[in-house]
């Protein structure tokens, strides 16, 4: 499987860029940057795992991978979310 069909097989938002995560309220979690791209889809199951232990518990509303060239990132929308500092 491929990090975009493990995000969706648990329902979880892809990401290009850290930024569009942040812009979107989404909090960042682990990043891994495997060496090849089995390894890469085997680090997207890991962060989306802890993921989806975080949704299942009520801490996070919705989890998002952010899928990048050499990289994997976890992204999760609390649950409670904080208002920004004025």
């Amino acid at each position: 499987m491929t990090p975009k069909e493990i995000a969706a097989q648990y329902e979880a938002k892809v990401f290009d860029t850290p930024e569009a995560a942040k812009v979107a309220g989404f909090v960042l979690t682990d990043t891994l940057a495997p060496r090849n791209v089995w390894n890469k889809a085997s680090a997207a199951q890991a962060i989306v795992s802890k993921l989806a232990d975080k949704r299942a518990s009520g801490e996070a509303k919705e989890i998002g991978l952010i899928i990048e060239p050499w990289s994997v990132t976890g992204c999760y929308f609390p649950a409670n979310p904080t208002p920004a500092a004025a």
